[in-house]
């Protein structure tokens, strides 16, 4: 064993060229920063004084400052380095900056002379002097460190900057405000006569107190000497001049803690849960391979077959030596041997193919027979976590090599053969299995299937890790990341290809083919080509329009609530029906006055059938639900009419109950006029004569002011996001269209080329160039942002591909979701049979119920069971993921592409499903359980199986079975156990050892509906949970959300699924995330529940107040009409889908159809052509037109035909 290199521990090392003076100089300079530490230590041993105090603690602040800031920029010291670590910023810079700062404001701004000199002007030079002093000190040793070649100059300049910001900062809460020295002097003088009449009032005291025993008698008067003088009275001391402006110079002790107990403090999060898009790329990799012999055995594989390979390529090569590591070979000999293996897939025989993978596979798993367990020489310890947890150290080498690989195998063009070859044997799959095409006899069916199966896994395993790896280079530097450019250009498109062989598994659900395996790589290329959370937070804030002159106002109120134009339409036709004379701002987009939604008019409206009933009979509810308009009713008038008053006297002889008037509240206030130009037309009436007899004059409005400004306020709040414009384009294309009106951006010709064809002929030639307009559709540029708009390009060209195909792999996921809860089901059912009578049996899908334990528990089974319960958590991970990314980039492209995802979900099942998920898992168990076991993992595998194994496996065989103890999965506790989290597994306690911790362990944490804990926290965040039971948890919920937002019809789904009883459960997790969609399902569904279920959960109505973000018309829980929104709940539904499949034939008539299709929709769309014909209008009209043109002109038409005049008007028109 290597012994440890000793290290030398020393604050004044400090190299200089003794042969150059300025060099000794600067080494002497270099050590200021030391001397000033013992002189603050002194200071403050000495005088204990706070400014000192204050000042010596900035000075640390500032050195712990420029410690993060290097650790942040992390560039390196000059090529004639003689120090060690980073050299941005110079802390030699930034400590003397910040102290010859703070002490020139300090004697410059603050500092106040007890005893001033007597020349002002002279002892205010004498501290300019100084200040200046001590700024050409700092500059000097700041210039040393350049002299000395520690820093650059850019270094030293950085360094001066930062120390003078952090003075800044540091003097924030001390008073710097510039006073002058002539009134510092007055102030001064001030003081000096206060204390002098102080002195006096007490000397004069004094001597009264002695002469008074002298002074016993009155003294004799004489009329030779003058009365006594009065006694000397001490003169009124002078007015102080105030400075009210001028805040305290220090704040004490008392009022720092006070101010610190009011902060308000940050809960600390129960569990150490962060959403991410992903794992890091660790995580990533482990999940990609099972707890599985299959998978055991195709890594064993394929390290030998890349051993030998290599090998033997190396025995070729004669300048290189036989057994020339791979770590060690050149960067162009390692290029010519991959080459030489890609050349291989094009093999017909299918073992040539599978061992070129294996070796491609080898490569791209890090050469882990060399590097696993292994860390780089160069591995920082000082890494940000984040960092670490991306690239721990025991993983570091192996990673580093799998990315180097990866970029390799794109260098020599391997990842279009990959691709080629994934799809050759998906087709494969689909036809029966032709053994003499690869190479084998027709007698080994088997065989080839199991040849087969490797092929898929191997290819699969090759693109899994190479997107990972683009996935990690886009992230470091999304400007440059070869892998996704050079995925993104591989033909079939990669995620399209994707699809379409999961959706095959809708009709044939017999292929043998590793579906999880499929569905991760297709979630993982998705965030390749379309970016996470990060790039549609970008997209977002380019494409959506900006209202920064309203939104960043610096006197606005935090937060900016906007409403949308359908708010703000509604809001208009409620004023307007109360105050008929109020004019609002004008709308953003022309809504009709009866209609309630941004989708077209619905053609059974109920308000169409009563529209010329009343002014008003578009407002409100209709008048046959009996809860009209006023105007409606037999007597609208405000008040009744006058009739004589009842007896008091009653029939029994007591008094009748007085009756109260009230003016009805849904008759409008016609009456008065907006403003005074209403008395030209008779708005005052005789009011009016009276008003000019008393001198009144009607000036200004009398609709109330409250009124205007919500008009005014509403108006200036209404933001048009991007997809309500797309769908109102489309709303009003949709009804041109339906009007009869062409849209195509190339008409079908002119009336100068009519002239000279027949009717027939123009018609079909307008419908094939119309054809040809909509097959050389292309998508228009958006943004002038290159990476947004590729991002967009993207997604447009994955959605014309997947079309056809999206309703498929909707069904399939849900297949696989449905299959998932059904084991998770009968799992729990069978566990309930066998579990203990105190019920700490362990359900809901998770392997633990307390009296499985048994002698003759069988060890594989166990290990298998951990693996499906794994697998099937994996496969929820991606399927949600992927459909959750769709979702929002289909929004993020186009409103339509959105709503009909999901629609295809809503109509595949996908509510009761979720919610049956969600009724049947227990979900604060299922979060906190982890499922995963370090030592059957990838990592471990490759530790275990390289050229250094730890020391652990030495004696134990990977191989062999393990012990039955080792096999068995963990118990399911009820009460979390208090474990060290960096020593945990998934392996749990014996039987014996359990039950107490069942018993008597903490609680889960938990919170109530507000968000307040039912019990204690934990002290520290919990660091063992299921990231991907949480993940899958909040996309689900997230999804579903999604489907029922500001959807009446898809709400009352939610209500007649009874889901608020099974939502409940999620509101118990302590998770922002897992909390907001919950609530915000249960917000939609607030207005359509009754009464008594409000009065039942005011605390979750509370809870939705306080966490989800309110708009400006949030009247969720009040709600105007519920009765007509509910009526008009499915017809909306109807409507939105007609206009959906209106956009996608019209944008995407190839794929909804082809020709026929396209065709179809052109008879259709000449329906009013062929009614006009048939009336007698159309071209045919125009030529008879022009023959009788030439006959008349020719005078062969006879006067008095019924063309006279032009055509006959048709009735009606």
């Amino acid at each position: 064993m290597e012994e440890t290199p000793l290290a030398s521990l020393s604050l004044t090392h400090v190299h200089y060229n003794p042969e150059d003076p300025l060099s000794f100089l600067s080494a002497w300079l270099a050590l200021v920063p030391q001397a000033l530490c013992v002189a603050y230590v002194t200071l403050i041993w000495a005088s204990r004084e706070v400014e000192v105090v204050l000042m010596f603690a900035g000075q640390m602040g500032c050195e712990v400052f420029n410690f993060g800031l290097k650790r942040i920029i992390k560039e390196e010291r000059p090529k004639q380095m003689l120090g060690k670590g980073y050299g941005m910023p110079s802390s030699h810079a930034q400590f003397v900056a910040y102290f010859a700062v703070y002490l020139a404001l300090f004697l410059l701004v603050r500092h106040v002379p007890t005893i001033p000199k007597p020349g002002a002007t002279s002892y205010f030079l004498m501290r300019v002097v100084l200040a200046a002093g001590v700024c050409l000190g700092a500059g000097a040793v700041a210039t040393s460190r350049i002299y000395l070649n520690y820093h650059t100059p850019k270094q030293v300049l950085a360094g001066c900057a930062a120390g003078v910001l952090a003075d800044e900062v540091d003097q924030t809460g001390t008073d710097i405000a510039t006073v002058s020295d002539d009134q510092l002097m007055e102030e001064v003088a001030e003081g000096l006569r206060q204390e002098q009449a102080s002195k006096a009032t007490s000397s004069d005291q004094n001597g009264l107190q002695e002469q008074k025993p002298k002074t016993a008698r009155r003294p004799e008067l004489r009329r030779d000497i003058s009365a006594p003088p009065p006694p000397l009275q001490p003169p009124p001391p002078a007015p102080v001049q105030q400075l009210p402006d001028r805040p305290p110079d220090s704040m004490s002790l008392a009022q720092l803690r006070q101010i610190v107990q009011d902060m308000p403090k940050v809960d600390q999060p129960a569990y150490a849960f962060e959403y991410a898009d992903s794992q890091p790329l660790a995580e990533e990799i482990e999940e990609w391979f099972q707890y599985s012999e299959f998978d055991r055995i195709m890594l064993l594989g394929m390290k030998s077959t890349f051993e030998r390979e290599w090998a033997s390529f190396c025995e070729k090569q004669s300048a290189v030596p036989n057994r020339l590591p791979w770590l060690d070979a050149s960067h162009n000999l390692r290029k010519s041997f991959m080459e030489q293996i890609i050349n291989g897939l094009q093999d017909r025989d299918i073992s040539a193919r599978n061992e070129a993978l294996e070796v491609i596979c080898y490569a791209l798993t890090g050469i882990w027979g060399s590097t696993a367990g292994k860390a780089v020489p160069d591995y920082p310890e000082d890494l940000p976590p984040q960092t670490v947890t991306d690239t721990p150290k025991s993983k570091s080498l192996q990673i580093i090599w799998m990315q180097t690989n990866a970029e390799l195998v794109n260098e020599c063009s391997g990842l279009g053969p990959l691709l080629n070859c994934l799809c050759k044997a998906l087709e494969k799959n689909r036809s029966s299995p032709n053994p003499e095409l690869d190479g084998l006899d027709s007698n080994s069916d088997s065989a080839y299937v199991a040849a087969s199966e490797h092929e898929v896994n191997l290819v699969l395993t090759a693109l899994y890790i190479v997107v990972e790896i683009g996935r990690r280079q886009e992230k470091h530097d999304p400007q440059n990341a070869p892998l996704r450019d050079a995925l993104m250009g591989l033909k079939p498109n990669l995620p399209a290809f994707l699809v379409e062989a999961i959706a095959r598994l809708r009709w044939d659900d017999s292929a043998n083919i590793p579906l999880t395996r499929i569905i991760l790589l297709l979630w993982k290329s998705l965030l390749l080509f379309f970016g996470g959370s990060e790039s549609l937070k970008k997209a977002k804030e380019e494409l959506e329009p900006r209202m920064e002159a309203r939104e960043n106002s610096p006197n606005r109120r935090t937060p900016f609530l906007t409403a949308s134009p359908l708010d703000y339409h509604l809001f208009r036709q409620e004023i307007t029906s109360k105050y008929p004379a109020y004019n609002p701002p004008l709308p953003v987009v022309p809504l009709e006055l009866e209609n309630n939604s941004i989708l077209p008019p619905l053609p059974q409206h109920p308000s169409r059938s009563s529209s010329s009933t009343g002014l008003f009979s578009g407002v409100g509810p209709s008048v046959a639900g009996g809860n009209g308009s006023i105007l409606h009713q037999s007597v609208h008038i405000a008040t009744p009419a006058p009739s004589p008053p009842p007896s008091p006297i009653g029939p029994g002889g007591k008094a009748g109950k007085k009756q109260n008037y009230q003016t009805n509240q849904n008759f409008p206030f016609m009456y008065p006029p907006l403003d005074d130009s209403s008395n030209d037309i008779g708005g005052k009436g005789t009011a009016e004569i009276q008003d000019a007899l008393v001198g009144k004059k009607w000036e200004g409005s009398d609709v109330p002011a409250s009124i205007i400004e919500a008009g005014k306020l509403f108006s200036t709040h209404v933001k048009m996001t991007r997809a309500m414009r797309q769908l109102w384009e489309e709303r009003e294309r949709f009804m041109k269209y339906d009007r009869g009106w062409y849209l195509d951006e190339n008409p079908a010709g002119s009336d100068d080329d009519a002239s000279g064809e027949l009717a027939q002929g123009l018609q079909d030639l307008a419908l094939e160039e119309r054809r040809e307009s909509s097959h050389s559709w292309v998508p228009q540029r958006e943004t002038d942002n290159d990476d947004i708009q590729r991002r967009l390009d993207a997604v447009e060209s994955f959605y014309s591909q997947v079309l056809v195909h999206l309703q498929s792999i909707t069904i399939v996921f849900l297949k696989i979701i449905l299959t998932n809860v059904s084991a998770m089901v009968s799992q729990a059912n069978g566990q309930n049979g066998h579990a203990m009578s105190d019920n700490h049996g362990a359900g809901n899908g998770f392997p633990a119920a307390l009296n499985s334990f048994s002698d003759s528990f069988n060890a594989d089974a166990a290990i298998d069971e951990l693996d499906n319960i794994r697998l099937r958590e994996i496969t929820g991970k991606a399927i949600s993921g992927s459909l959750l990314l769709m979702l929002k980039w289909f929004k993020r492209s186009h409103i339509l592409k959105f709503e009909y995802m999901t629609q295809l979900l809503l109509d595949s099942n996908y509510l009761p499903l979720i919610l049956k998920m969600f009724a049947h898992q227990d979900i604060d168990q299922a979060i906190a359980q982890k499922n995963d076991r370090e030592e059957l993992g990838f990592f471990h595998f490759c530790h275990v199986h390289s050229d250094q194994p730890p020391n652990s496996a030495d004696n134990s065989d990977e191989d062999s079975s393990p012990s039955e103890d080792e096999a068995v999965p963990p118990p399911i506790l009820r009460h979390r156990p208090d474990t060290n989290p960096d020593t945990s597994s998934v392996r749990g306690p014996s039987p014996q050892e359990a039950l107490p911790e069942l018993v008597e362990g903490q609680h889960r944490p938990e919170v109530d509906e507000l968000g307040f804990p039912t019990a204690p926290p934990p002290k520290e965040p919990i660091t063992v949970f299921s990231f991907r039971n949480f993940f899958s948890a909040i996309n689900y919920l997230h999804i579903m959300q999604k489907i029922t937002r500001d959807k009446a019809h898809r709400c009352l789904l939610l209500v007649q699924y009874k889901s608020s009883t099974i939502l409940r459960k999620g509101l118990k997790i302590p998770d922002p995330h897992l909390r907001f969609y919950t609530l915000k399902l249960f917000k939609s569904q607030v207005p359509y529940c009754g009464r008594k279920w409000r009065q039942s959960n005011m605390r979750v109505i509370t809870a939705i107040y306080l966490y989800c973000r309110p708009e400006l018309r949030d009247d969720w829980l009040a709600g105007s009409d519920i009765d007509a929104e509910v009526e008009e709940a499915l017809p909306l539904e109807q409507a939105l889908r007609g206009l959906t499949h209106w956009w996608h034939l019209r944008r995407y008539k190839d794929v909804m159809g082809g020709e026929e299709g396209a065709s179809l929709m052109e008879e259709e769309r000449d329906f009013f052509v062929r009614e006009l014909e048939a009336m007698g209008w159309g071209f045919a009209v125009e030529e008879m037109m022009n023959e009788e043109a030439e006959m008349a002109a020719n005078g062969a038409m006879m006067n008095g035909t019924e063309w006279d005049g032009g055509p006959l008007q048709m009735e009606g028109w």
